[in-house]
């Protein structure tokens, strides 16, 4: 906390938030079970000569490997291995590689850097923002970040378009010609510039039309599609998310296939690239997934590689990058029949996605012939093209592989249906019989899905208008990282979002806050501010400037924006905090103990968060008062663990259903201790520690907890080497916080 660095800070107020060192401490995040793996790695360095960092080879990476090191003092010799891809060949390669990790300190300051300024930035304007524009008396931090800020005004702004849309008639025309090889309808609808809003201009354009005679135009190619690239993350959460998955539950289901399935490759991937050695595993891993009796009927019998420039299997496209593409995990292979029917429901059409993806990267290019016919009408001096094409498939490839899901194909079929076209000759001469005028109305923009949002976040060069700037948020794949983007959906729902119908709207609290910002603070919504962040450490890593500089540099900046913050106005009506009625908040908890969700912790007193977690939650459900498939999903789940069988109708009946899951929750029988938690158990109790009840092997997770707390608690105030924090909750651990530190410079020593 703020003020265990300065006594000073603990009221909230305008100072700017710089430790001394410029650097900020690392602890382990309570009840997250951390401590208890830095204990592990304490007692293993404490044995420890040499010692090889081997984690992602970006900045997060470098960070996490060093900070670890600096937190528990380590003194020996470090050395840094660097790769990509996990396969023996590549590991074989990253040892011969080996080098001193003193020749990637720059590396490591960039990460530095990055989250010192970060830290200070997003703690003094939370701050600030919410001294000077939280209503008085009202709870709660108002909070706002270089990524979340950005991705509150991505949709504001969409929004904002939506509200200020007025519809337009506009007007098309169709022409129906014909020759001596035959007749064909020709239209002309244009987008943007070329349409007609004008009824006088489109009656004329249409009698001219009608009187028209001249030649017809015939352009003939034969095309191919490419398939889709493997997933990352970003792609697979778009995906996801057309099947009702949120991206924080596709993540949630991704990292449970890859940690503890292990049927899937590491999810939080960047690219969509595989490593050029991996191109050999394709036959195998194919063959392997058609013994799965989902994917057993395939029309695909031959993996297509597709190497290099195409950038499908890649070693240039995955320089720098950590993680490679997101495909089944061909280590497990030959239990993959076993593993998927183990799976649940969720979990079993999050890896059907992921693999309906590989098996399309690897298919035949989809090839057919497209026919284009056009006639050109001179009127008033300007050139009209009126045009029909035809499509006809001679080889489907990727796309007959799952037809009842390719929507793209279904875009492509009605934008260029497959017609059967006449067989005229280009320079035939045409005459119109006839020409009809239709009446249209323009569309707003549509609001953004959870998949369409973290696909704007990825690209967020689009909202910037400097050129270079715009190429290094290409280069950085957008605001934030695959890994956080979702965390960051999910903390602006709590106040700033709301789903309707799907798509995510601004609340008036988000648009309000939103505007604030914009107004006073346009660098805090500007997502270009990424980018100019990224060229500073871009500097450091080059040896243009160091870790200090870049810090100084950015302070400079933070203390214009809280002058600026100083010295605008309160808000009325940002913050509101009359509290939910009693009846909504227990329909709040109990909503989300059936959903197995969390509650806000803002939703206990602030009824506008209470509010909108219920709509949040809700919004699934069926007009008819069906329940939502997640909640049907967790009552199936809780119905096969304690064998209690779901009456058909209740199924059918939202109220119905919710008060059975309660009932199964308070029958089921205790969860018990993990073997992570058995494995300490066991330790402490040889040590002299009391046994809990149901040692050894029955004891359950609430007694190992009170036990592992009181037990680690105990050698705490015994030994200053144990660990700070007792062990808490291991499914909790989805917390990934960084471990404490003590006053390590900017750059570390070996």
């Amino acid at each position: 906390m703020p003020e265990e660095i300065n006594a000073a800070w603990k009221s909230w107020g305008y100072d700017i938030l710089i430790p001394t060192g410029r650097r900020f401490d690392f602890r382990p995040a309570e009840g997250s079970g951390r401590d208890r793996k830095l204990n592990e790695i304490r007692i293993a360095l404490e044995k420890a000569k040499n010692v090889i960092i081997a984690t992602d080879c970006d900045r997060e990476g470098e960070g996490i490997g060093r900070e670890l090191l600096i937190y528990h003092g380590f003194k020996g010799t470090v050395m840094r291995i660097m790769f990509s891809a996990e396969d023996k060949k590549t590991i074989k390669k990253a040892f011969k590689d080996i080098k001193p990790s003193s020749e990637y300190d720059a590396l490591y300051n960039a990460f530095y850097a990055r989250a010192a300024v970060d830290k200070a930035n997003n703690l003094t304007l939370t701050r600030a923002v919410t001294v000077r524009f939280k209503k008085p008396g009202a709870k709660g931090a108002i909070g706002v970040g270089r990524v979340m800020s950005p991705t509150l005004a991505i949709v504001c702004r969409r929004q904002k378009e939506i509200d200020a849309f007025d519809a337009r008639d506009f007007y098309e025309i169709s022409m129906s010609v014909k020759g001596e090889n035959g007749a064909v309808t020709l239209h002309y609808r244009p987008k943007g510039k070329g349409r007609i809003y004008e009824e006088e201009k489109a009656v004329s354009l249409l009698e001219a039309a009608k009187i028209w005679t001249g030649e017809i135009r015939v352009n003939f190619e034969n095309k191919k599609a490419a398939p889709p690239k493997f997933f990352d993350l970003p792609t697979l959460q778009k995906e996801a998310n057309k099947k009702g998955f949120s991206a924080s539950r596709t993540l949630e289901i991704a990292q449970s296939l890859y940690e503890r399935h292990k049927i899937i490759t590491y999810p939080r991937a960047a690219v969509r690239s595989l490593p050029e050695n991996m191109a050999g595993e394709a036959q195998k891993l194919l063959e392997e997934i058609k013994k799965i009796e989902s994917f057993s009927q395939i029309n695909l019998e031959k993996a297509i590689v597709r190497k290099d420039r195409s950038g499908y299997y890649s070693d240039k496209a995955l320089k720098g990058e950590s993680h490679h593409a997101l495909i089944p995990n061909i280590s497990v292979c030959d239990n993959f029949v076993r593993i998927y029917d183990q799976l649940d429901a969720d979990h079993k059409e999050l890896f059907d996605i992921i693999t309906k993806s590989f098996l399309a990267a690897i298919s035949e290019d989809h090839i057919y012939d497209q026919t284009t016919l056009s006639a050109e009408l001179l009127k008033d001096d300007q050139k009209y093209i009126f045009n029909e094409i035809g499509k006809v498939t001679r080889s489907a490839g990727w796309k007959e592989l799952f037809p009842e899901n390719e929507d793209k194909g279904k875009k492509l079929k009605k934008k260029e249906a497959e017609i059967s076209l006449p067989a005229l000759n280009d320079g035939d001469m045409m005459k119109a019989v006839q020409a009809k005028l239709s009446k249209k109305k323009t569309s707003p923009p549509k609001a953004y899905s959870e998949g369409e949002l973290i696909n704007a976040m990825q690209n967020a060069w689009k909202f910037v208008e400097n050129e270079d700037e715009r190429e290094r948020l290409k280069t950085a794949k957008g605001i934030g990282t695959p890994a956080t983007r979702d965390q960051i959906i999910e903390n602006l729902k709590q106040k700033s979002f709301e789903i309707k119908k799907k798509k995510i709207h601004a609340t008036k609290y988000g648009m309000r806050l939103f505007e604030l910002l914009e107004e006073f603070l346009p660098t805090l919504v500007d997502p270009g501010a990424t980018a100019r962040m990224e060229m500073l450490l871009d500097s450091i890593q080059l040896g243009e400037n160091t870790a200090e500089g870049v810090f100084d540099q950015s302070i400079n900046e933070l203390i214009k924006m809280v002058d600026l913050i100083k010295s605008s106005y309160h808000s009325t009506d940002l913050t509101k905090n009359s509290p939910p009625t009693e009846k909504m908040l227990s329909f709040a908890h109990r909503l989300a103990k059936s959903n197995n969700l969390t509650l806000p912790p803002d939703a206990v007193y602030d009824y506008s968060v209470c509010k909108l977690f219920i709509d949040n939650n809700t919004a699934e459900k069926n007009e008819n008062g069906m329940p939502s498939e997640k909640q049907i999903s967790f009552a199936k789940r809780l119905s096969t663990e304690n064998n209690i069988e779901i009456p058909e109708m209740t199924l059918k009946n939202v109220q119905e259903l919710s008060k059975w899951i309660d009932m199964a929750l308070k029958k089921a029988p205790p969860r018990l201790a993990s073997k992570s938690q058995l494995t300490w158990i066991k330790k402490m109790v040889e040590q002299g520690e009391k046994t809990p009840t149901g040692y050894p092997d029955k004891v359950t997770l609430e007694a190992a907890n009170k036990f592992l707390d009181k037990a680690f608690s105990k050698k705490s105030r015994t030994s200053s080497n144990s660990p700070k924090h007792s062990p808490q909750h291991e499914q909790n651990d989805s917390q990934n916080s960084p471990p404490n530190t003590d006053n390590p410079p900017f750059n570390m020593g070996e």
